[in-house]
C-alpha cells in the first residue's frame, strides 16, 4: 500500500536535505520524509518488521528489521564510480550510543573485490577519508560533527513549523561515495538501510539523482 512504501522518488529542491532530487530508501514509509519536523519519534507505516539483512547485522551487531534494499548490476566505463547521499534519522540525538543504532550500507562486489560481506562485497558507505561506517553512533553532534546537521527535536520552532525542514531530527551533509572498480567488467551494488534493535523511529537514505556515474578523464591536449 502507498502508506508502507519504503522506496520512492523525492524532490528536495524546497527543503533543507541538501539534495535536489533522487531516490529515497526508508525503514518506514518514504512519505514520512516530508516536513516540517513535528515529531521526535516519527515512525510512519508498518514496514516489514522481520525483513532483515545479514550485512547490516554484520555492521551493527544488532537485529535488523524493516530493511529496504535496492540492488542492481552495472558495468563501469572507467576505474571509478561515485555518487552522493544523505543519511537521516529520527533516532537523533536521543539514541546515540545506545542499543538502537540504525544503520545502512552500500555493498559493492565484483572483480578484484574481496570484502567481509555477502558475495565478498565491501561497504563503501563510509565517513570520508576513513574506514568507519556512517551510522547514528558514528556521525552526530559529538562524533564527526562536521558531517552532521541538527534538524530539531520534533516540537521546537522553526523546525516544527517551517515545511522546509524535513521530518527527521538529524541527518548528514551530502557525502560523496568514491570506489575503485574494473572498467568494462560487471559489478553489483546493494544499497540498504534498516532499523537496528527495534521497528520504530524511522531512518532513511537520500540518494542523489544523476550522481551515480563512472567518470572518464578526457585529454583535450590543453594544459
Amino acid at each position: 500500500t502507498s502508506v508502507n512504501e519504503q522506496i520512492g522518488f523525492f524532490d528536495g529542491e524546497n527543503c533543507n536535505v541538501g539534495i535536489d532530487y533522487g531516490v529515497l530508501l526508508s525503514t518506514g514509509s518514504v512519505c514520512n520524509a516530508q516536513g516540517p519536523n513535528t515529531s521526535g519519534s516519527s515512525s510512519l507505516g508498518g514496514g516489514f518488521f522481520g525483513q532483515s539483512d545479514p550485512d547490516l547485522i554484520a555492521i551493527s551487531g544488532a537485529n535488523i528489521n524493516d530493511a529496504a534494499v535496492l540492488e542492481f548490476d552495472f558495468i563501469a566505463i572507467s576505474d571509478t564510480i561515485l555518487f552522493d547521499f544523505v543519511f537521516a534519522s529520527d533516532e537523533y540525538l536521543e539514541f546515540v550510543n545506545t542499543a538502537f543504532n540504525d544503520v545502512f550500507g552500500f555493498f559493492l562486489s565484483g572483480p578484484g573485490i574481496n570484502g567481509p560481506y555477502s558475495d565478498n562485497a565491501i561497504n563503501i558507505a563510509l565517513i570520508p577519508g576513513s574506514l568507519v561506517p556512517v551510522s547514528i553512533d558514528n556521525v552526530n553532534n559529538g562524533m564527526n560533527a562536521a558531517y552532521f546537521v541538527d534538524n530539531g527535536d520534533g516540537f521546537s520552532a522553526p523546525y516544527s513549523t517551517d515545511p522546509q525542514y524535513i521530518q527527521y531530527d538529524g541527518f548528514t551533509v551530502p557525502i560523496t561515495v568514491i570506489a575503485t572498480v574494473v572498467p568494462g567488467a560487471m559489478h553489483h551494488i546493494k544499497l540498504t538501510v534498516g532499523d537496528a534493535g527495534d521497528t520504530a523511529y524511522d531512518s532513511a537514505v537520500f540518494l542523489s539523482g544523476g550522481t551515480f556515474m563512472s567518470p572518464v578523464d578526457v585529454n583535450t591536449g590543453i594544459p
